[in-house]
Formats: structure tokens, C-alpha cells, sequence
């Protein structure tokens, strides 16, 4: 899939967002299993970290997206799936959390 990106910052932002995806699932799965409060709250702060950056690659997608409106299709994409984690880590935490 990383393949699909030309520009850098599109394939780290993708990057990102699947280990992001792989590391938040592990841990809520292992959350549920272990009803552990050090594996809350490792995941908490997961999200804390997480979504400060997540923020900042989406400002540097979006004016890499308004430098290069030639392959508008790329970066798009690659808006769309670091944007779709974050509903992702909401439904995390209202498993986590009921």
C-alpha cells in the first residue's frame, strides 16, 4: 500500500496512522482481555501522544495537498486514512469505557 504514495510525507503519514491503528487495537484488545489499569493507562497516554501528532501531520498533508494539487488523488487518500483513526480511538475508548 505504501507504494501508492509518491510524495514523503503521504507514505509516513500512512505509516503512521497503521501503527497507530496496530498499537491502539493491541492495546484495547489486551485492555478488554486483562482489565489491567496500567494497560488503560498506557493507553491513554498513547492517545495523548498520538493525537498531537496526528494533528500536525494532517496541517503538513494538508498544505503538501495545496502545493501539489497535481496528484490531488494521493494526498486525498492519504487524508482519509490518518482521519479515519481518530473514530476509530473513540470507539476504543467507548469499549473501553461503556
Amino acid at each position: 500500500m505504501i507504494a501508492l504514495f509518491k510524495h514523503r510525507w503521504n507514505r509516513i503519514a500512512v505509516r503512521l496512522a497503521t501503527i497507530g491503528l496496530f498499537f491502539g487495537t493491541l492495546l484495547m484488545l489486551t485492555a478488554l482481555m486483562a482489565e489491567n489499569d496500567l494497560i488503560i493507562t498506557i493507553g491513554i497516554v498513547f492517545l495523548v501522544l498520538y493525537i498531537p501528532i496526528t494533528l500536525v501531520i494532517l496541517f503538513i498533508l494538508f498544505i503538501n495537498t495545496m502545493a501539489n494539487l497535481k496528484n490531488i488523488h494521493e494526498h486525498v487518500m492519504a487524508l482519509i486514512i490518518v482521519v479515519m483513526n481518530f473514530p476509530i480511538a473513540l470507539l476504543y475508548i467507548y469499549f473501553i469505557n461503556p
